[in-house]
């Protein structure tokens, strides 16, 4: 276990205190340059702005202590809460250990959901910030420099492992992707949740889960926030739900959540004639795609694919999940520049945006090639069909 030393000096600290959490970049470096030496001042005017960065995805960001990298790994506030409600919910005032704890956001969330929280990094500076990120929000829990290799507890102290492997850590040696070149490895880190009750393992929204885990009960879920996917989450042992298939967890803004959960299943999908002439297309959460479930999803809410393997579902009802963003259909043609000018034109819509599966083209590219005659902006879907590309007029409904 290594010792923890300040990060900020006292001075950077009482001058932040006294400054104006709105003030822009260059404002607050001239204001701290007035009380602080040139050191210091730059230090307070850097933190500062990530404090800035930080609103709206770290909870309390104006007192957090921070770094660029430390921020940019953190988990948003929303996911790290719905984790830690999952973990509170498999143990109330149980005890866990984030093991790999970066600045401490996850941290902050198991501590807030009224778990005992035990935070840990291989990174002294990490580590540092996480301690007291936590005493500061007081939250309880405790820091401790320590890698998962080399726990700085007994075994069988906590109930549950919070895992999230540094992905970056292979750039020197040129093996960024690589699961053994994380730090920790995976391979060390699936060999380490075994002696836990249970754990949850963050890993990158494109991980394929093909991991050999034998007769280790585990379950993975695939994590949106507003449309765009996350992480993907391997949970074992007692807080697994193993007989629920692939799960979904897609969160709004606002907080609220959309749970979906089953095996995959394959769907067939419109003929040309019918995709040509369906009144509404519905476009899955990133989360149902990766999770491979848009053919369970279409088959639950009366849609079906466009064409061979799409993800744009249509159908002559509005489709009403959260997980699925619908579109009225104005009309259609296909993907050739007078017969789509000439269907703009009718509705006075010019300039384009442009959603696109199964085109080769940029989705810019064709937003300037097919452009309308008319003066309002308009959506527009272009979609590769069993025959061709259909290009679909669109506009969003009232919620």
């Amino acid at each position: 276990m290594g010792k923890i030393r300040p990060i900020y000096p006292p001075s950077v600290l009482e001058a932040l205190e006294n400054l104006d959490p709105e003030l822009g970049s260059l404002e607050a470096s001239r204001a701290l340059r007035r009380t602080l030496s040139p050191e210091a001042a730059r230090q307070a005017a850097e933190l500062h702005e990530l404090r800035r960065r930080a609103a709206g995805k770290l909870e309390g960001a104006a007192s957090l202590l921070l770094t660029r990298r430390g921020l940019e790994q953190a988990s948003d506030r929303r996911v790290a809460a719905a984790r830690a409600a999952r973990m509170a919910e498999g143990a109330p005032g149980g005890r866990v250990w984030d093991a790999t704890c970066g600045i401490g956001g996850d941290a902050l969330a198991l501590a807030a959901a009224g778990l005992s929280v035990l935070a840990s990094d291989v990174d002294p500076t990490a580590t540092a910030l996480a301690a007291r990120n936590l005493r500061r929000a007081g939250r309880g829990g405790w820091a401790a420099r320590a890698s998962l290799t080399a726990p700085p507890l007994r075994a069988g102290a906590v109930d549950f492992l919070c895992a999230d492997p540094d992905r970056r850590a292979g750039r020197e040696s040129g093996r960024v992707g690589s699961p053994e070149a994380w730090s920790p490895r995976l391979s060390e880190v699936l060999a380490a949740v075994r002696g836990f009750r249970g754990a949850c393992v963050k890993l990158p929204p494109a991980f394929e889960p093909e991991v050999a885990l034998g007769d280790l009960p585990h379950s993975w879920q695939w994590v949106s926030l507003a449309g765009e996917l996350k992480e993907v989450a391997l949970w074992t042992g007692a807080l697994a739900r193993p007989g629920s298939g692939r799960e979904v967890l897609a969160l709004d803004r606002d907080g609220g959540a959309a749970r979906y959960a089953g095996e995959p299943v394959e769907v067939s999908h419109l003929a040309p004639a019918e995709a040509a002439s369906v009144a509404w297309i519905a476009e899955p959460d990133p989360a149902v795609l990766r999770a491979g479930l848009v053919g369970r999803l279409a088959r639950d809410h009366g849609v079906t694919p466009l064409g061979p393997g799409l993800a744009y579902l249509g159908g002559e009802a509005r489709p009403t999940s959260p997980l699925l963003r619908a579109w009225r259909v104005l009309g259609s043609v296909a993907v050739d520049r007078r017969r789509v000018r000439a269907l703009l034109g009718e509705h006075d819509v010019g300039p384009l945006t442009v959603k696109k599966r199964g085109h080769p083209d940029p989705a810019e590219t064709l937003a300037r090639r097919l452009r309308g005659p008319g003066r309002r902006r308009g959506v527009l879907l272009v979609a590769r069909l069993e025959q061709g590309h259909r290009a679909y007029l669109v506009e969003r409904p009232p919620r």
